[in-house]
């Protein structure tokens, strides 16, 4: 079931009130009243009325008469519209749970190592440590790559990246469940990529996926719809096939060819992501921050797009603080920008492209990886806009992953016992047996019961079949 930002979540349906206690000790009075005097009217002169007919016939039959009457009444105007609101209003919160879960997932940034012309890039743009760098126009280059041919420099850029996510990489790949997507220009650099492991010395032989520049990926769904992604791919069960961990490598590095003038700046990024089931698994593991899901939208519909993201309530308001975008053109980045302004949010931007030059397609994970690193600096929840083969899209780096906020009831419990139509049932029962003519079991008395049997038993299936068509209604409706 594709995922709906604009999900609607009907209003809770109202828990009635059950008749009030005078209207049922009315109902007593009136038929103990009548049949009393009925009984009185009728009963046969000379005959004492300490006998056990008098007393059945005054006592016991208006009695169960009662009981039956009430039984009807609190299931008809009571019991029978509780049960119904209460499936409606049990499907309904499970509706928005799982809504609450899915637009709130992500991946955790478990740890994560930035290349970028300038050092301490995000200390500086957020004004932590020193002045913020301005390099409007400019093609920057890495420096510090012990190389100055693009091949030779990809090895040494790797390596560079990968070291100090050792000791992290190595428990990674020990999980069987752990696989390298790296995004670059070459798919042949899955060499070098797997040349650096073994030269780190990091156990097993990892699976490296390419992607190229042009692929966008959500951070909440499955990257990868291959049949490799599980064994059970072509089952009917939904199997997740996102590993435990995935480390991403992606960077930019200039073409050494003669004559060609640069575009963009030289920028790289390794992030080893978790996935929910990891940290559900090890709630203990040490993270830096989620990247939650993203909401796309054409540019000149950036503002519903944002509305749309902060009603998901992935982050409080005024915990969103910093605002990071980079490689957003014409109507792109005005239309963002605006809609960031109308939002009433107290925010501080932050575009990557002035600070260190024309950005490549790097920059989407340049971005995520510096907005995760102030979300683990107590800088708040920082929000990110990108460019999009859609539009733009729009997401939430947190330090931590929003728990649901739809607090469960007792009003939306419910019970599939027919309780309340056996005793009326049974009542019934009791009263048609107090009016039987014979004495001894007869055939009227054989089947009055089994139509009382038939009937509580046709009760409980009518509520069991109703449990199913109020819950099917809403998730039809809304689901």
């Amino acid at each position: 079931m594709k995922f709906r930002w604009d999900q609607r979540v009907p209003p809770e349906w109202q828990h009635p009130k059950p008749p009030p206690v005078w209207v049922y000790l009315v109902l007593f009075l009136v038929i103990a009243g009548v049949c009393l005097a009925y009984t009185v009217i009728t009963w046969p002169a000379g005959k004492p009325v300490g006998s056990p007919e008098f007393t059945r016939s005054a006592l016991a039959v208006p009695f169960t008469f009662w009981l039956t009457i009430c039984a009807a009444l609190y299931s008809s105007f009571y019991d029978g519209l509780a049960f119904e609101a209460a499936v409606r209003n049990a499907a309904r919160w499970h509706l928005l749970v799982r809504w609450q879960r899915l637009s709130r997932a992500g991946m955790a940034v478990l740890d994560s190592v930035i290349l970028t012309p300038e050092a301490d890039l995000a200390e500086r743009m957020l004004k932590l440590e020193g002045s913020p760098p301005e390099n409007p126009g400019k093609v920057m280059l890495l420096g510090g790559l012990d190389a100055t041919h693009v091949a030779s420099r990809v090895s040494s850029l790797l390596e560079t990246l990968l070291t100090p996510l050792a000791a992290r990489l190595a428990e990674a790949s020990r999980s069987n469940s752990f696989e390298i997507v790296m995004q670059c220009d070459r798919q042949e650099w899955s060499t070098d990529v797997k040349a650096v492991w073994e030269r780190l010395k990091l156990p097993g032989r990892p699976c490296v996926r390419w992607i190229d520049n042009d692929r966008n990926v959500n951070f909440a769904e499955n990257w990868f719809t291959d049949k490799s992604d599980s064994p059970f791919a072509s089952s009917h069960y939904a199997v997740d096939g996102t590993p435990k961990y995935r480390l991403v490598v992606a960077w930019h590095l200039n073409d050494d060819a003669p004559g060609i003038a640069p575009a963009t700046s030289e920028a790289a990024v390794a992030l080893l992501l978790g996935s929910r089931a990891l940290v559900q698994e090890k709630p203990e593991l040490k993270r830096q921050a989620w990247l939650l899901r993203q909401v796309v939208g054409e540019a000149d519909q950036v503002d519903r797009s944002l509305a749309l993201l902060l009603n998901a309530a992935q982050a409080p308001r005024e915990r969103i603080r910093h605002f990071w975008h980079s490689r957003l053109k014409g109507l792109a980045q005005h239309a963002t920008l605006g809609a960031v302004r109308d939002a009433d949010l107290k925010i501080d931007a932050h575009a990557l492209d002035p600070a260190i030059g024309p950005q490549a397609p790097v920059a989407r994970w340049v971005l995520q990886a510096l907005a995760g690193k102030m979300a683990l600096y107590g800088q708040g929840a920082q929000l990110v806009a990108l460019p999009h083969e859609d539009g733009v899209a729009l997401n939430l780096v947190v330090k931590e992953l929003p728990s649901v906020d739809a607090p469960w009831k007792t009003d939306y419990e419910y019970n599939l016992f027919p309780a309340v139509e056996l005793v009326a049932c049974v009542a019934m029962w009791v009263f048609g047996m107090l009016l039987s003519p014979d004495k001894a079991w007869g055939t009227f008395e054989t089947v009055f019961t089994s139509v009382m049997v038939v009937v509580v038993i046709l009760c409980g299936g009518w509520r069991i079949l109703a449990q199913r068509l109020y819950a099917d209604d809403v998730w039809r409706q809304y689901g």
